[in-house]
């Protein structure tokens, strides 16, 4: 079974898409309710349930589950928008967030186990760690889809266990 997380998944339409066209697992994480229950609702309609869940949560403050894979639809580009161009106002956004969302992303892929996934769609704002080797890029859609796997293991700095390394 492959597992894939997708980050900012608003209404659910990639996950649920890619439920229908495979046999892997998503889960999406969202911040805001009103999209969660929008891709509860998608994921019903299209009678998914079974592979397709949503959790309302922001990244760094809820347990993300482990995956073969996580894609990033450049999730945090909001923080850095003008007002004007916000969503909503629902949720926290500037700069701080920002930092704070990318920095656990990051987080979230130097702690993922060898021969993790990541896809990229128009980035997502952070650095993709060194123990990643692009796989392949996509230059011709309206943005860069970018695919890397962790390929290797690289220390995190001082006091990390040798059995880490």
């Amino acid at each position: 079974m492959r597992t894939v997380v997708d980050v900012g998944s608003g209404a659910g339409k990639f996950c649920v898409a890619a439920a229908l066209a495979g046999r892997s697992h998503f889960t999406g994480i969202e911040q805001r309710s009103r999209l969660v229950m929008a891709a509860r609702g998608l994921a019903r309609v299209y009678e998914i349930e079974d592979r397709v869940r949503f959790v309302e949560a922001a990244l760094g403050r809820a347990e993300v589950p482990r995956a073969d894979a996580y894609y990033f639809f450049n999730p945090f580009g909001e923080n850095l928008f003008g007002r004007e161009d916000h969503l909503d106002e629902d949720v926290e956004l500037g700069v701080d967030r920002y930092q704070r969302d990318t920095a656990a992303a990051e987080e979230l892929l130097n702690e993922a186990p060898l021969g993790t996934y990541l896809l990229t769609y128009n980035g997502f704002g952070g650095r993709v760690p060194d123990s990643y080797d692009e796989v392949r890029v996509d230059r011709e859609l309206p943005n860069v889809l970018r695919m890397w796997r962790k390929a290797r293991l690289v220390a995190a700095g001082p006091g990390l266990p040798a059995d880490e390394l």
